[in-house]
């Protein structure tokens, strides 16, 4: 709860800190690009007037034509605001300057004669007010020079970009104030229905998997959030639902032997027994054991594959051959209910675990020799169904499985129905969990298997890739 608090702390900090970072940056430009925009303008301003200037002097001689000269000067400074021109001959007597600043002293002669060299402007501080200065230097045909000096206020433009520099801070204030409390308010209001769903989450526990959040409570764009949520309790029902019938199935798996063995002992320890009697009674106990060692052999076998500790030891294998081996193992089985296999088709080599990949076809096989009825044929069919996969079918018939358990036949301890109990001859299958070990194998393998099921026969389909 405290880490949320933070981090709707932080995010209206952010929107504001970023909110001020953008305003300041495009304050700055505007600032910027207004103070470029007015310099550009008093350059053009000033260097029209010194032009204009010039052109009379090469015109006039001041000296002889005053009147014409001043009336024309007059009349090129009108409409000129707080604009001031000097102009000083080459002996430095003052021509003609506008009332104003004394530009003659605004600027050292070592400034002045860089101005005129490099045509530039200069920026001049004369009796508390700021002026942009601009010189040049004209020699006439009498050969005398006459250097003008004219500059422009900047008072003005300076007390104007004061007032926008307050104006675009105060204006930053205002959204950076605005955008927090917007941001509050918006996370305020976004998480109102999320604080709400995670009430109703924290009050689901282990005695309330069943319960599911009804999506017409929450805002659209949370609905799929809710979705995903309602399926992962589905999931997680489904697993402890699973967990649940596996530790009531293991118990009732080990009490089985255990009640023969304590059974069994009782009557031993009742009476007096012979030699004879007494060995019975042991092979009798040790069958129980290796019942009872099997199956924590093939939970610990499970465990592993949960794991993901299977590690096949990976060799070339002929499943031809290997299958052939197998079918002559099961023999003994098949003889008594008089049925027979039948070995289709062919595949390439693969790389795989030899013994456990026996183990899992082994168990198929066993499941289906124990539902075949008597005198049938267990087919079973290699195919190469690309270059880099096989494809294994284990086909017998019996009767049909409804296809609603066919996607849990692979679960630990699943029997579809009663009849179906561990079978004294069989030990991992009869128990149930034979088929999840041939399922771990296979997918140990990075394979895959499934069951299929119709009227004429039951099938499990096996796939492996030629290189695991």
């Amino acid at each position: 709860m405290k880490q949320n608090k933070l981090i709707s702390f932080r995010l209206p900090v952010i929107v504001c800190l970023l909110t001020c970072g953008l305003l300041y940056c495009f304050s700055y430009l505007i600032e910027n690009s207004f103070e470029k925009f007015s310099i550009q303008q008093n350059v053009t301003e000033l260097n029209s007037v010194i032009t204009s200037v010039e052109r009379e002097l090469s015109y006039y001689a001041p000296d002889e034509n005053r009147d014409e000269f001043f009336q024309n000067l007059l009349l090129i400074l009108t409409g000129h605001h707080r604009l001031f021109v000097y102009i000083i001959d080459d002996s430095g007597k003052i021509v003609y300057r506008t009332r104003g600043p004394n530009l003659s002293i605004a600027l050292t002669p070592t400034v002045l004669e860089q101005i005129i060299k490099n045509h530039r402007t200069a920026i001049a501080n004369v009796d508390k007010a700021s002026y942009r200065i601009a010189a040049s230097r004209l020699m006439v045909e009498n050969g005398k020079q006459f250097t003008t000096i004219a500059a422009v206020a900047r008072d003005l433009q300076l007390e104007f970009i004061g007032r926008l520099r307050h104006g675009l801070g105060i204006l930053i204030i205002i959204a950076c104030v605005l955008a927090l409390i917007g941001s509050v308010m918006t996370i305020y209001i976004t998480q109102k229905p999320i604080n709400r769903l995670i009430k109703k989450i924290e009050r689901i526990n282990l005695k309330s998997l069943n319960y599911r959040i009804p999506t017409t409570s929450v805002p659209t764009k949370y609905v799929s959030l809710v979705t995903a949520f309602n399926n992962v309790l589905n999931r997680m029902q489904d697993v402890f639902h699973r967990q649940h019938n596996f530790t009531a199935d293991i118990a009732h798996e080990m009490r089985t032997p255990i009640t023969n063995l304590t059974t069994q002992t009782q009557i031993v320890l009742n009476n007096a027994r012979s030699t004879e009697e007494y060995r019975e009674i042991l092979y009798s106990n040790l069958e129980e054991y290796e019942k009872m060692s099997q199956m924590i052999s093939d939970m610990l076998f499970l465990a592993q594959a949960d794991n993901r500790q299977l590690i096949p030891n990976l060799i070339c294998i002929d499943l031809h051959d290997m299958i052939m081996m197998m079918c002559d193992y099961f023999e003994p089985l098949t003889d008594e209910k008089h049925i027979t296999f039948c070995l289709e088709g062919n595949c390439s080599h693969i790389q795989g675990d030899k013994r456990m990949l026996g183990r899992a076809i082994s168990n198929i096989l066993s499941n289906a020799i124990r539902y075949t009825p008597e005198k049938e044929k267990i087919t079973i069919t290699l195919s190469q169904v690309t270059e880099k996969r096989v494809k294994i079918i284990i086909s017998n018939p019996g009767t049909k499985i409804d296809s609603k358990h066919l996607p849990h036949l692979f679960d630990r301890f699943y029997r579809i129905d009663e009849s179906r109990h561990r079978n004294e001859n069989d030990n991992s299958s009869g128990a149930g969990i034979g088929l999840a070990i041939v399922k771990s194998i296979i997918e140990a393998h990075k394979g895959s298997i499934y069951a299929e099921s119709d009227d004429l026969s039951t099938r499990f389909v096996i796939n492996l890739p030629t290189v695991n």
